[in-house]
Parts: C-alpha cells; sequence; structure tokens
C-alpha cells in the first residue's frame, strides 16, 4: 500500500458538488501542490483554490478537509476536495493528478481500493465491508436496512461477544488441563460451567443461523402463480409487476414456459414467476414441457399463489385467488383467501398487504441483519465445533474443538483464510469508494 490513490468518490458529473478522495503518505503533500502549501486544518472545511501544478492555472475553489491516519476513513493520511460537481471541473482536477502519476507514487484508485484499505488497516472488517457492498447495491429499503446494520457493525459486535465466551471457555479448558496434568481431579463445578457456557453459545449460534439469509433478502421473495390455463395468472402478473411483462391471451396455453420478474412491494424484493396453465390434457409436447418447469416452480416458491378450484390446489399453504372478479360470469368460491380483479384493480392492494405480511416472516425482521452464505457457513462450522467440544470427556480434545472454533472465527471477520475472496469482494465496489 504504498502508492497514494484517488479517485472521484461521489456520483458521476454533472452534479452540485464533486468529492475527490486521495488517501496514502502523500496525501498533504499533494494538497501542497496543488493549494501553494497550504494544508488545511484537520477535520474543519476550510476553502482553498486549487491550481494545475507547474502551469498555476487555476482549476476550481474547493472545499479541503484533511484526516491523518490512522483516525481517517482508510486508516492512512486522506485529503478531500469538495468541488464544483460540473463534467468540465472535475476532469480538469483528475486530468491535473494524471498529471503528476509519472514523478510520485501516485495513481487512481482501483474498485473498492479505498474500502480495501480501510479493511486492510483495521478501520472495518470482512463484515463491514461486505454490508457496505450491500448498502451499495441495494434496491428496496428492506435491503437498505438490513446492509446499514451490518455495515455499522452489528454482527461485528456479536462476534466480539462470541470471541469473548470463546476465549473465557479455552482458559477455562486451560486451567482444568493444569488440574489433570498436577494429577489432581478437575473441578466438577468447572465442567459444568464450561459445558454451560458452551451450551450458551451453540444456542446463540443457532438461533443466528435460523434467521432468514442475505440471499433470500437480496434475490427477493419468490413468488409463483399458478393454476389452470386462462385462469387470469399472467394478467395478475403484469398489475403486480406495474407493466405488461406477460402477454395476455384468450388463447389457452399462450405462456409455454415460466416467466421471472423482479418487483419491490412496500420495500420488499419480490421475484413473481408466471407459469404455464396445468392442462392435465395436453398433448402438446412443448406444452407438457412447460407444465413440468410449472410444477417445479410450484415446489420451490416461498409463496404459491393459486388461482385454480381450491379442492385442486397442490399446497396446503398456498394462497387461494380468484382473480377475475371482473368477469360477468364470475361467481364467489367460499374455498378462496381472496377475490381480486387485475384488470378494474378491485382488492388488489389487499393482495399486495397479503404477499408483504407473508413476506415479513421470510426476512429479517426490522432491526435485524441477515447473513450471506460465507458468513452463514462459517458460523455453522463454529457451531460443530462447539457441539463436538460439548460430546467430549477429555479436555484435551475439547480445547482442539475450541482452538478450531477460534480459527474459524478469524476466517469469518477476515483476520485468516480470506485473501482468495477479497478482490471478487472489493470488485463489487464502484472506483472512489
Amino acid at each position: 500500500m504504498s502508492d497514494t490513490i484517488f479517485a472521484l468518490s461521489s456520483g458521476r458529473p454533472p452534479a452540485g458538488i464533486a468529492v475527490i478522495r486521495i488517501s496514502g503518505q502523500l496525501s498533504f503533500y499533494i494538497n501542497g501542490l496543488f493549494a501553494n502549501n497550504d494544508d488545511p486544518p484537520l477535520r474543519v472545511a476550510q476553502l482553498r483554490t486549487l491550481r494545475k501544478p507547474g502551469s498555476g492555472d487555476i482549476l476550481d475553489q474547493v472545499l479541503v478537509l484533511g484526516f491523518r491516519g490512522p483516525h481517517s476513513a482508510t486508516g492512512e493520511d486522506v485529503i478531500e476536495w469538495h468541488c464544483h460537481g460540473g463534467q468540465a471541473v472535475v476532469r480538469a482536477i483528475l486530468d491535473a493528478l494524471h498529471g503528476q502519476t509519472a514523478d510520485m507514487d501516485l495513481r487512481e484508485a482501483q474498485p473498492g481500493e479505498f474500502t480495501r484499505r480501510a479493511f486492510e488497516n483495521g478501520r472495518i472488517d470482512l463484515n463491514e465491508a461486505e454490508g457496505l457492498a450491500d448498502l451499495l447495491s441495494a434496491e428496496t429499503e428492506t435491503q437498505r436496512r438490513s446492509a446499514l446494520l451490518m455495515a455499522e457493525g452489528h454482527f461485528s459486535r456479536r462476534l466480539d461477544g462470541w470471541r469473548t465466551d470463546l476465549l473465557r471457555c479455552a482458559a477455562l479448558t486451560e486451567s482444568l488441563l493444569d488440574f489433570s496434568d498436577e494429577d489432581d481431579v478437575p473441578d466438577e463445578g468447572a465442567v459444568g460451567e464450561l459445558k454451560s457456557s458452551l451450551c450458551r453459545l451453540g444456542d446463540d449460534m443457532q438461533a443466528q443461523l435460523a434467521a432468514p439469509s442475505a440471499e433470500r433478502l437480496n434475490d427477493g421473495i419468490r413468488v409463483v402463480l399458478a393454476g389452470p390455463p386462462n385462469a387470469g395468472k399472467s394478467t395478475l402478473l403484469n398489475a403486480l409487476a406495474g407493466r405488461d411483462a406477460a402477454i395476455v391471451s384468450d388463447i389457452a396455453g399462450t405462456t409455454r414456459d415460466r416467466i421471472d420478474v423482479p418487483v419491490s412491494l412496500n420495500g420488499i424484493a419480490f421475484t413473481l414467476t408466471d407459469t404455464a396453465g396445468l392442462n392435465e390434457k395436453s398433448e402438446d409436447r412443448i406444452e407438457q414441457i412447460g407444465i413440468d418447469r410449472a410444477r417445479v416452480a410450484i415446489d420451490q416458491a416461498d409463496i404459491l399463489l393459486w388461482l385454480g378450484a381450491p379442492s385442486d390446489c397442490p399446497r396446503e399453504d398456498a394462497v387461494r385467488v380468484s382473480a377475475q372478479m371482473d368477469r360477468v360470469d364470475w361467481q364467489a368460491d367460499g374455498g378462496t383467501d381472496l377475490a381480486v380483479s387485475a384488470v378494474t384493480g378491485e382488492n388488489m392492494d389487499k393482495l399486495v398487504d397479503l404477499l408483504c405480511e407473508q413476506a415479513s416472516h421470510l426476512i429479517p425482521a426490522e432491526g435485524s441483519y441477515a447473513l450471506h452464505a460465507r458468513q452463514r457457513e462459517s458460523v455453522s462450522r463454529m457451531k460443530a465445533e462447539i457441539a463436538q467440544a460439548l460430546t467430549q470427556d477429555d479436555l484435551l480434545i475439547v480445547a482442539e474443538h475450541l482452538r478450531m472454533a477460534l480459527g474459524e472465527m478469524d476466517r469469518l471477520v477476515g483476520r485468516a483464510g480470506v485473501e482468495d475472496m477479497l478482490d471478487t469482494l472489493f470488485g463489487r465496489f464502484c472506483i472512489g469508494k
């Protein structure tokens, strides 16, 4: 990390204001080149005139902020220039910085490099970095809330508690081993305390594993619309999506294959899936393939909207919907959960509320965060080591399982064994972050 890096850290111009960030040991020196050797007071915005080194041409009047490492966003010396956000202004300043790269260890930052330096300098851990990546890609309110909690370190603080408990248990195990080395009998009360502590820790980890995953939150709750041909599935999907995503026709069998449409309803991400009508009498080979795929989708659905006869519903937990109450020949069916009209919009708000209510049980509750597969796998491995420790009477083996659990903790927070995934993680960030 000997190079000093720079990049536009705000959105693409034009904008009212743009932020150009410089991080590294040459940051204040570079600021001096552009601002007439006038270093700003730390953490206080000061108005300065930036001039192009060499020619002295004025580039812009900017607000300059200076931060000395390690007490900065990246853990290094950092300078921020808050300039006017026009394209020409930003381009002129960046070009002038590029003009200095041949004479010193200065270069433009790679995607996510500012955040990677923050991680490598101990300003954030790996889970907070992943939370920040999720925050940058969040598209719904529930995704934003969960990612923000992760980025702010809520899960990291829980891990700190687990680490403290593991270290306490490891120390207690070592003290019990010292008794055995002296041919003394380990204190049964201490052994009981050790097992109780490990049980509580394992239960806490299991509670975290039982919570909804980040993949479900980010990919969306899968809602499958299924039923016989011409039941109004495609029309209902279009109404929920707010656009013509599926072809609507009076001709039976129009939908031959599943259609997936991502939507956001009341701040929750859903993936709506339209399926081929379940025509048991079909002899069309292509239509039959679509029906087979529809059955797979029904089995995989988080929420199934069944638009057929209630008695034919393939799942007990399905929502039975009568979707064509605007038709003159429509008759209420006592077995349905809700009657709607995708054409007139009648009761569509009730259907959305019903979907969101069911989805609320499948995503993190407000004030909770969600773990990615990597995090869940690490927690699962830690819990497995604790479970193995609880089955052992040999304290040497118990100590080894606790050591393995602590090693997995180090991998979870990024202290060990994660080099191969760092490029992938920080590559998700934009340049300047």
